[in-house]
Parts: structure tokens; sequence; C-alpha cells
């Protein structure tokens, strides 16, 4: 938003960083969003068809039901019953963390900042990319062998690369993103350039391995001012959205399996991100900017002037980014016809919750 709009009127963010701030938070809100509407609407409530009545009287006196699941060789529903029960859980201590994360960064408590994002970066996303890359899998591995779904107990950033990259793959993100980039911002301390090693410094009073050594006379991040905040800031707001927006793209991935979603709305939300990613790149700094995330600002850039031109409306001014990102509209649309496609969402949104009140 423009300064004089600006979202976060309190707190001891810099203005320079309120863009970053607010796609970090619409990337949680869409997000906090697919879960709460999937919960109201119960698409993670697991329906099981009996084959007769024995097979139901079977399952309603089995005392344990994913044992009774397991012996009967219902691993789909195994797998659908254990995604659908661990997956809201999971994407709400995620939002939990990130939401107060950012809270915390706007009331410049960096060190809780970089201690809270850790957790839903390297393992909450961890478990999220099991889900994606076999379901079936993830489901047998969180019955029996838990701790297998631990990020740290899948090697180093090689074999977290190669996953990430079948990821990217199965959500279509792998011309837009980087795996090797990931993996190397969620899980190695040993580069300057990766959320780990800070996210340790802001766990620990002092850090001994070699890339992350506490310096003599020195106890991390408690002596912090501020130009070791700006500094933090900036990284935050510059390689944040992009692991977020990843974690937005796995989720939703996710979600298309429990219910489907209207192309149009779709859209409307990707313009809303893009416009804002658009508005965000300027405000990250050379010293921080990578070839990573250029790729990705201009494959969004991309992505939105061809997605305007091909609904009929022009490319996209600097006025129009920050209307798109309030609202969703293209460039020149009339108020009226965005207002339109609001009743037409919340329209099929009131639909969808009374479908799933007489299902339930």
């Amino acid at each position: 938003m423009p300064p004089t709009q600006r979202k976060n009127k309190t707190g001891h963010l810099p203005t320079d960083f309120d863009v970053g701030h607010d796609l970090c938070f619409v990337l949680h809100d869409l997000v906090a969003e697919l879960l709460r509407s999937g919960l109201e609407a119960n698409v993670f409530t697991t329906t099981i068809a009996f084959k007769d009545d024995a097979d139901r009287l079977a399952f309603e006196a089995a005392s344990d039901i994913f044992t009774w699941l397991d012996e009967n060789r219902r691993l789909d529903d195994r797998a659908q019953l254990i995604v659908g029960t661990v997956l809201p859980a999971v994407l709400s201590d995620a939002l939990h963390c990130l939401y107060e994360a950012l809270e915390c960064s706007r009331k410049g408590k960096l060190g809780t900042t970089y201690m809270l994002i850790r957790k839903p970066l390297q393992e909450s996303l961890f478990l999220l990319e099991s889900v994606v890359l076999d379901r079936l899998e993830f489901a047998e591995t969180l019955a029996t062998q838990p701790t297998k779904l631990l990020g740290a107990k899948a090697g180093g950033v090689g074999p977290h690369t190669l996953r990430i990259q079948r990821v990217l793959e199965l959500v279509g993100e792998s011309h837009r993103l980087n795996a090797a980039y990931l993996a190397q911002l969620r899980y190695d301390k040993s580069v300057e350039d990766g959320f780990d090693g800070i996210c340790n410094r802001a766990m620990h009073l002092f850090t001994d391995h070699h890339a992350i050594r506490t310096e003599c006379l020195n106890v991390n991040f408690v002596f912090s001012g501020l130009p070791e905040k700006l500094t933090q800031w900036s990284y935050l707001y510059s390689r944040l959205p992009y692991v977020m927006y990843y974690m937005f793209r796995v989720v939703e991935y996710i979600g298309k399996r429990f219910a489907a979603t209207a192309a149009e709305y779709i859209a409307d939300v990707e313009r809303r991100i893009t416009a804002l990613i658009v508005l965000w790149w300027p405000t990250v700094t050379d010293k921080y900017r990578t070839e990573q995330l250029e790729v990705f600002v201009l494959e969004t850039d991309k992505w939105l002037r061809t997605h305007c031109q091909e609904a009929g409306y022009h490319l996209p001014y600097r006025r129009d980014l920050h209307r798109m990102a309030r609202c969703g509209a293209l460039p020149g649309e009339s108020a009226a016809k965005v207002k339109e496609r609001e009743r037409m969402y919340e329209s099929i949104a009131t639909v969808n919750r009374a479908a799933a009140r007489e299902q339930y």
C-alpha cells in the first residue's frame, strides 16, 4: 500500500518494509481462509463407503478405526482420514507461529520473530510436502515411524533440493521457484543467505557451529540495536515472501483434493498476490536481491501482464497494482463488476456451507 494508506499504523516497522509485511500477511491470510472455509464446509471429513451391512457393522464394532482400515486394506481411506485430521491441525499451528512472528516483527521483536518462523518453515512445511509427494506413504510413516517426518532426518541440502524439486513439478511452480534455493533458505546453516543459521542464533544465546559461532563478548541477538534490526528486517522481508508463496502453493495443491475451487476465484486470488509481488520487488534493495528472486518476480510479472491482456484489459500501471492488491480488480475494471464478482463468491460460499450442513 502507498505510505498514506499503510496498514501497519502501530509498532516500530519502518515504512520501507510495509509492502513486504503486507505480502506475507496476505499469503498467511489466504492459507488461513483455505483452512477456515474447509473446516466450515467439513471438507476434511472422510466418508467411508461400506460394501454391505456386515462391513459397516464390523467397522462400528472395531475398537480402533485405523487398525480396522489397515486390516481391511482400506489404505486410501486411511490416508484420507489421517490427512484430513492432521492437515488442519498442522496448518493451524503453522499459521499461529507465522502470525505471531509477523506481529513481533512489526513491534521490533526480531529475535522472537526468527524463533517463531523456524518451525513452520522447516518442520510444518516438510510435513505438507510429504502429503503432496505421497499421501499413502505419509499416512504409513505417521502411523509407524512418525519421527521420519522430521525435516532434519531427510539428509542434507542435496536430498532436500531433490525432494522440493519434485514438489515444485507437482504444484506447477518449477518455472518460478528454485528448489535448491528453497532448500538453502530453510536448511543450510553454513551459508549467510539462509534462515537456518539466523533462526538458530535467535533461539540460542550461544551457538558453536563454525558458520554461526557466537563472537567473543557477545550474546546472540540480545544486543541488537537499530542498525542490526534494520539488517534483520531487510533479510526477513526479502526472503520470507518467497518461502511463504511456496507454502501457499503447497497448501493450495493439497486443498484441491478435498474441494474444487472456482477458476475465477483462483484468478482473482492470483491477481492480488502477483500485484503485491510486483509492488514488493522495488522495496528490496540491491544488496538483498538474488538471481532466484529476480526470476520469481519476472515470471510473476509476465503472468500478470499476459493475464490482463487475455482478459481484454490494458497492462497495469502502479495505481492499478495497488487497487488489484486490495480487491483483485483488473486494470480499468469497473467497481460494479468487482462488487458483482464478490457477491458471486459469497453466493457460492453460502451454497457450499448449506450443502455441508445437509451432508453432515
